[in-house]
């Protein structure tokens, strides 16, 4: 019987493709076991200088337990360098969207603080799982073939998002912290079947469909081809403001000029506050056929197209 491949056997070489050694990173720890594992792999790497390396824990205040467990990883980790970072969430466990707005939270602090400190690069603990996850959650709400075929973001704004489990499943990451004498605390919340997510890792686990799921989501994972279709279209010319090109726009057929706009809003989805709907689509393409000459600012879904520069440009406000 062949013996199972661990993580440590790739973090290495996962370092050396992606990063310099010599930045400043940021570790997000939730104190659970895979972000444990990320921690325990990246620092006996001993790939970059402790001294840049930046933890930060986020304490949802859902648990009572969970201030005790936070003090309790770092004293076992003896985490005592002024580079540990404690954030605090205030939301109500009831709040309807409580695990998106915990999530946009974050996501939010993260980009603060690491903007503060001159880090660009941010490493979390997603794995397989949690990917096969996401995929038969977007399948649920009906996603488009973009949100089926790119499933977590590689940048938020100017931070880049860094996965090195993404590839390795939660038995594979539990027998790797087994092996290594690690410790970690089980979030209780993650059992309670009041969320969604965990309605999917309920029924994911129970009807061994795993395996089932990742396959399918590999095959929406190759259509590449999609997220490259905006690109010759929408020229960013500052955080939020995109140059366009309408001649190019106009020529395309109508399937293409939809899935362009598609393609366009996804991929700075980060920006927006809800989803893009096909009416929104429409609209757009609608406004750009009829773009009259003396370009008069016309809103569109989430912004504004109008004159920048003597360029045509939309305005994502």
């Amino acid at each position: 019987m062949t013996k199972e491949v661990f993580p440590s056997l790739s973090i290495e070489k996962y370092l050396l493709n992606n990063i310099s050694s010599n930045k400043k990173i940021l570790i997000s720890l939730s104190c659970g076991l895979d972000s444990t594992v990320l921690f325990d792999l990246i620092t006996k790497s001993k790939y970059f200088n402790s001294k840049n390396i930046y933890y930060l824990i986020f304490d949802h205040q859902k648990r009572s337990e969970g201030k005790y467990e936070i003090k309790q990883f770092i004293n076992f980790y003896k985490l005592t360098n002024k580079n540990i970072f404690i954030k605090k969430i205030y939301l109500e466990d009831k709040l309807k969207g409580f695990q998106e707005k915990s999530r946009s939270i974050r996501y939010d602090f993260l980009y603060k603080f690491s903007k503060k400190r001159n880090i660009e690069d941010i490493f979390l603990g997603h794995h397989l799982d949690d990917l096969n996850e996401t995929f038969l959650l977007r399948k649920i709400q009906q996603s488009s073939a973009f949100g089926l075929s790119n499933i977590f973001l590689h940048e938020y704004k100017d931070l880049k998002l860094h996965r090195p489990l993404i590839k390795y499943s939660k038995k594979q990451i539990k027998s790797y912290a087994n092996e290594n004498g690690l410790i970690w605390f089980e979030d209780r919340s993650n059992l309670e079947l009041d969320y969604t997510r965990n309605k999917i890792r309920n029924f994911l686990y129970s009807n061994k469909l795993n395996k089932k799921i990742s396959c399918e989501r590999v095959k929406f994972s190759k259509i590449i081809n999609l997220h490259c279709l905006h690109q010759n279209i929408f020229k960013r010319k500052s955080d939020k403001i995109f140059e366009i090109e309408i001649e190019k726009f106009n020529n395309l057929n109508e399937n293409l000029k939809y899935f362009t706009v598609q393609s366009f809003y996804y991929e700075y989805r980060h920006f927006l506050k809800k989803q893009i709907r096909d009416e929104n689509i429409r609209n757009f393409i609608k406004i750009f056929k009829e773009y009259l000459i003396n370009n008069k600012e016309r809103s569109v879904f989430s912004g504004k197209i109008g004159v920048f520069n003597k360029k045509i440009c939309i305005n994502l406000t």
